[in-house]
């Protein structure tokens, strides 16, 4: 029989995608039949299992409920109350630990060591690992932007930008923003390529890609350089396999997602741009959250 699989989300991307990376992964190793309950589009009842049933389209009751984001830990635990099924949050949750059936937490969270719960590095997500076929002659880089936890400077992220293309003159960059960009920050990069003579960065804005970009990108290009701030898009570049580092950027406070950044350096999953003597890892699956959690959840059922 299937694995009967309810999940409930928020509707924010970022969770979205860690739960479709969680799903894809389970789907995977196991038969799974997936039904999503969306809190952003749809009023939640605390209602019985009939009811609940409805409202997922489900065809059985299920095995397995997942979540992320807050909004979710309440009506997971109501399902599975009414359903007898195993709960298992991606997050640490707003509620006590010991209500779940599991938990998949990032290690920057500071989780408790105990069974019950996977620590992971970093958050999951959907991104698929590639090692072979990458194009050494093409590269990327991510920018985020004004953040809560480091010091976002224009000319800084510009200067370091700039700096990697002049080291890899026979690389051709792409380069693209983030909603939290300053506006005044590509125009300030486009000004310091043409007075160096650079020729090789490509920039296409966020607003010009469309759905899928991102990961097209991440499995294609020889190395990527996200800026510090992006922590879900450091995680997908270190986990698509390519070679990864970090546009640096001083942090403000000693806050979870500093320590999180600290941490991938640390384990040399991705240096600090250093000038151009920095060495990136050699292209390599280093990373596969996703995956490791599955196997973690399919082994507890």
């Amino acid at each position: 029989m299937a694995l009967q699989v309810w999940v409930f989300t928020d509707g924010r991307l970022g969770h979205l995608n860690q739960l479709r990376g969680l799903v894809e992964r389970l789907a995977s190793k196991a038969d799974t039949h997936v039904c999503y309950f969306n809190l952003a589009e749809q009023r939640f009842r605390y209602r019985g299992k009939m009811w609940l049933q409805r409202a997922l389209g489900a065809q059985a009751m299920p095995d397995l409920i997942l979540g992320a984001g807050r909004r979710c830990h309440l009506p997971m635990l109501w399902a599975g109350w009414q359903t007898g099924a195993k709960t298992v949050v991606l997050m640490k949750p707003s509620l006590p630990l010991r209500l779940f059936s599991g938990a998949c937490i990032p290690a920057h969270d500071n989780p408790p060591l105990r069974d019950g719960i996977l620590v992971t590095k970093g958050v999951m997500n959907n991104i698929v690992p590639r090692v072979e076929g990458r194009d050494a002659s093409s590269g990327l880089m991510l920018l985020g932007g004004i953040n809560r936890h480091f010091a976002w400077d224009d000319l800084a992220v510009v200067e370091q930008v700039v700096d990697i293309a002049e080291a890899s003159p026979d690389i051709t960059w792409r380069l693209s923003d983030s909603p939290r960009t300053p506006t005044s920050c590509l125009p300030l990069l486009q000004k310091m390529l043409l007075e160096r003579g650079l020729g090789n960065v490509d920039i296409t804005p966020y607003r010009n890609t469309g759905p899928g970009w991102l990961q097209g990108q991440l499995a294609e290009v020889g190395r990527v350089w996200v800026s510090c701030d992006s922590v879900s898009m450091v995680f997908e570049a270190i986990t698509s396999g390519a070679s990864t580092g970090l546009i640096d950027l001083p942090p403000l406070r000693d806050s979870r997602v500093c320590r999180s950044m600290a941490g991938v350096v640390n384990a040399g999953l991705a240096p600090s741009w250093q000038g151009p003597n920095t060495l990136l890892p050699e292209p390599g699956l280093r990373l596969w959250e996703a995956d490791r959690a599955a196997d973690w959840i399919l082994a507890r059922l």
